[in-house]
């Protein structure tokens, strides 16, 4: 990007070429050790030890609700890490769906009579990442709970994972299509998102938010890059040519090569819309139980919000900019 570009609208002083470059460059150096709050690779917490990930050995707990009210009717607790005394009759069971399950299971409800959804739970001392299996009837839900569990192991050996992202204009993530795969269980017809066990986030963890809230600081860079190449190439493949590093839910490090495409909007001439293919490339640096929840409650491993922007407003800057002659439709 150049400052001299016709379209593009006038660069605040942090927003600049010059500070960019600087911008990146401290970015760089900010880690170049892996993080001391990181453990060795192919390391594991004890809570990493799983049993065979059958439905009946992920079943935390069955209720029945109201709806929309969410007063428990019935209950059936498996698990001890689930308190029963929270899932008795008449307590309410939307104060334990944390973020937002419970918008996300009242839209279900409204939509389908049978659906499969992903929210954080706390019916205990410790949060759950829970595939909610939900069947609806009128004004009441039957919902089973069952545990999500990492990828990664110490018996389990590690697989190769492919997974794509969308993002518009404005940096938000609007897509990931996960690998799906068929389950011999009661809901077989239905997918599995096989992403979540790799990643560690659901799905409302980061649809609507920037992709670079969940990319390791020191390497935004490759995404700045990448969207440059995208710009030159009008909107042909590309492919970065080092690793892109992701940040798992639990703050933990995962190495990924990634290959760019980008729609190209025929009458504006500008970017809509960047997809993005992501092969993981083995097990992550720091603990693998990358469901659990992030020390301090916050992951310190991404962009702090001011220099965030920054690099958005760049990126934003890059698809606005009018330059393509030619069009490249996915």
């Amino acid at each position: 990007m150049t400052s001299s570009a016709p379209d593009q609208p006038q660069q605040s002083e942090t927003s600049t070429p010059t500070n960019l470059g600087n911008n990146i460059q401290l970015v760089r150096r900010a880690s170049r050790v892996e993080g001391s709050s990181l453990s060795p690779p192919h390391t594991w917490s004890d809570s990493a030890e799983q049993d065979e990930d059958t439905a009946e050995s992920r079943h935390l707990f069955t209720v029945v609700v109201t709806l929309p009210e969410g007063k428990i009717l019935d209950s059936r607790v498996i698990s001890d890490s689930i308190s029963a005394e929270m899932l008795q009759p008449g307590n309410r069971f939307f104060s334990c769906l944390l973020g937002k399950g419970q918008s996300i299971l009242l839209s279900a409800a409204a939509t389908s009579i049978r659906q499969r959804i992903f929210a954080r739970i706390n019916c205990g001392v410790t949060n759950h990442a829970c595939e909610l299996l939900c069947e609806f009837e009128s004004k009441r839900a039957r919902v089973t709970a069952l545990a999500l569990r990492a990828a990664y192991g110490p018996s389990t050996p590690f697989h190769s994972l492919t997974f794509t992202t969308k993002h518009a204009a404005s940096c938000a993530l609007t897509h990931i299509d996960y690998t799906l795969v068929l389950e011999s269980i009661r809901y077989d017809k239905h997918p599995r998102f096989r992403s979540i066990p790799y990643l560690g986030h659901l799905p409302t963890d980061l649809i609507g938010r920037s992709i670079l809230a969940f990319v390791y600081a020191p390497d935004v860079h490759v995404i700045r890059q990448a969207h440059v190449d995208l710009h030159n190439s009008r909107g042909r493949v590309v492919k970065s040519v080092t690793s892109l590093r992701f940040v798992a839910y639990n703050g933990a490090l995962l190495r990924a090569d990634t290959e760019w495409s980008a729609y190209v909007n025929p009458w504006t001439k500008k970017i809509d819309m960047v997809v993005a293919r992501h092969r993981i490339l083995d097990a992550p640096i720091g603990d693998a139980n990358v469901l659990d929840s992030p020390a301090n409650g916050q992951s310190l491993h991404v962009l702090p919000p001011a220099m965030a922007k920054t690099f958005e407003d760049e990126l934003r800057a890059l698809m606005n900019k009018v330059s393509i002659t030619h069009y490249y439709f996915l």
